[in-house]
């Protein structure tokens, strides 16, 4: 099994809501966002594709993506996206406690350049196939702390 590791990324897009809830029935993944704008949230597989299952073959990459994320605080003509990812088992343990998977953006970003984030989770050892883990990602804005997008989903390991 391959170990657990995370990468995050960023990308560009639009955008147009400030405050809502989101809920995707196929995978259950559930985000709420306050003071960003937020077009779209879902889970993708590998290569970004959207997923229909919270089915996960261990060894293989799953992300939650937010898309045309909007409302960031500038400072300076740049913004200052932040990204925390847990990972827990059936018990609560935590796997995974990334506090900040954007730490190589400290000197920050255009907006344009932030408005797909995306929290990348490999999956792999201690993770065991059957069992079930919950991922929770946490999007915000290192410049305004009212500006956030949370998601949350339970992941079967197979």
């Amino acid at each position: 099994m391959l170990p657990l590791f995370v990468v995050a990324l960023i990308g560009a897009t639009s955008c147009n809501f400030s405050k809502g809830v989101k809920k995707d029935l196929a995978t259950g993944l559930t985000a709420t966002y306050n003071g960003f704008g937020v077009q779209d949230i879902y889970m993708a597989d590998a290569s970004g594709n959207k997923v229909s299952s919270n089915q996960i073959i261990l060894g293989s990459p799953v992300a939650v993506i937010a898309n045309g994320v909007t409302h960031y605080t500038e400072k300076d003509g740049k913004v200052y996206p932040g990204c925390n990812i847990i990972l827990t088992d059936k018990n609560k343990k935590e796997l995974l406690n990334l506090p900040d998977a954007f730490t190589d953006m400290a000197n920050g970003t255009p907006a344009s350049q932030a408005a797909l984030l995306s929290a990348k989770v490999s999956t792999g050892s201690p993770m065991v196939a059957g069992e079930t883990y919950h991922l929770y990602v946490r999007f915000y804005d290192k410049n305004n702390k009212e500006n956030e997008i949370l998601a949350q989903v339970d992941l079967l390991a197979k």
